[in-house]
């Protein structure tokens, strides 16, 4: 099973994840990235921090950028 990565690139740069998790396939990282994107919004509000253009950049252990994943893009509203 490959590796993957979650980086975060926001306004003050990229933040490289150097640990990664394995996981079955691309989708269930991309679903992994939602749920940490998810999770990383909610902090950001609960703090009051300006919701910036951060984005988690999921990277397969080949190099393969697979998804990129804007918090704001995980925002619910109707």
């Amino acid at each position: 099973m490959p590796r993957y990565f979650f980086h975060v690139r926001d306004a003050e740069g990229l933040s490289v994840d150097m640990e990664g998790a394995i996981l079955s396939t691309d989708e269930q990282a991309k679903r992994e990235a939602v749920q940490a994107a998810k999770e990383m919004l909610a902090e950001k509000i609960l703090r009051d921090e300006i919701l910036d253009g951060a984005a988690f950049e999921v990277v397969r252990s080949d190099g393969i950028l697979i998804a990129k994943i804007p918090l704001k893009s995980v925002i619910r509203l109707k």
